[in-house]
Formats: structure tokens, sequence, C-alpha cells
């Protein structure tokens, strides 16, 4: 009987760490291609918009902004983007906390009654 117990917790354990490496797996692929989409994107606002004057300005800096953001999805990936996140919270626990607050009293406001 214990034996029976032992290798069922092993099985599921094993079953459970599969599903976790998978889920990471497609996580970090989710976040490369949301990288690539959105380089295309700030490539495509670059090319639509004009070059010239404050309309051109304004279009090369949210380009160049939308790039970053791009070079940064595939290069950190979901793991590097949730060490970030976890940063920034140990960094400024109480302004956190706000923005969650924030945010969930927006969402709640949102949801039709």
């Amino acid at each position: 009987m214990e034996r029976e117990k032992q290798s069922l917790e092993e099985s599921i354990g094993s079953t459970l760490t599969r599903a976790a490496n998978d889920t990471a797996a497609s996580a970090e692929s989710i976040s490369e291609q949301a990288g690539e989409a959105v380089g295309s994107a700030a490539e495509n606002l670059r090319r639509e918009l004009p070059e010239n004057g404050m309309v051109g300005e304004g279009a090369a800096a949210i380009s160049s902004g939308v790039r970053r953001t791009a070079d940064y999805l595939q290069a950190e990936g979901m793991s590097g983007m949730v060490e970030d996140l976890e940063v920034l919270i140990r960094r400024y626990p109480l302004q956190t906390l706000l923005v969650g607050l924030g945010c969930g009293y927006l969402l709640s406001r949102l949801r039709p009654d």
C-alpha cells in the first residue's frame, strides 16, 4: 500500500513537472511571437506615417519605442519579464498595491451591471 502511494505521488509529480515545463516553453514561444508582431507593427507604422515635421518626429519616437519593446520581448521572453516585474514589485511595493487596487476598481466599473 505504501509503495503504491509513493509510486502515485512520483507519477503525479513528474506529470506536473512536464506540464509546467510545457507551459513555460509555450509562454516563451508566445512572447517571441508577440515580439515579432510588435516589431512588424513598428516597421509598418514607420513606413505609413510622414517622415518630416512634428508628425514625423512623433512617429519616429513612437516607432522607436515600439521597436525597443519588440526587442525586449524577443530577448527577455516571458521569464525575463516576470523577473523584471518581481524586481519592480519589490522596489515599489506600496505603489504596486495602489496600481493593483486602481486597476481592480476600474475593471469593476467596466463590468456590466
